[in-house]
């Protein structure tokens, strides 16, 4: 089981990461790696902080998904959508493709819990 602090503390870990390599490449301005540092410095700690074990719910069923890999792909779609806007027209038809199939996915998962809900 996944728990939602662990996938915000690797999110963070994630875009330190990903600053400390911008930093190798970044222009006089350092604007872009010092946005993603200040970004994992806020989410890093929350998510440790949230690994602390306190309250633990009930193991009973639970009506949503731990994590949904076509939530994440609903946004990718946005994602390439709006950098399509820059890139040319094409990739903003990628992204609408994208979306599109990540709209499939959360709709096969509502309907399934939907049925879940009902036994």
């Amino acid at each position: 089981m996944i728990r939602p602090s662990l996938v915000l503390a690797a999110w963070g870990t994630m875009l330190a990461g990903l600053a400390l390599v911008l930093l190798g490449f970044s222009p006089p301005e350092p604007y872009e790696w010092v946005l993603l540092a200040e970004a994992a410095l806020g989410l890093v700690p929350i998510g440790l902080l949230l690994l602390v074990p306190g309250a633990q719910p009930d193991e009973g069923p639970r009506p949503l998904p731990e994590s949904s890999l076509p939530t994440v792909v609903v946004a990718a779609g946005i994602a390439l959508m709006a950098v399509g806007i820059a890139a040319g027209l094409w990739l903003v038809a990628l992204g609408a493709e994208v979306f599109a199939l990540g709209l499939f996915g959360l709709g096969r998962e509502f309907r399934a819990q939907r049925r879940e809900r009902r036994r």
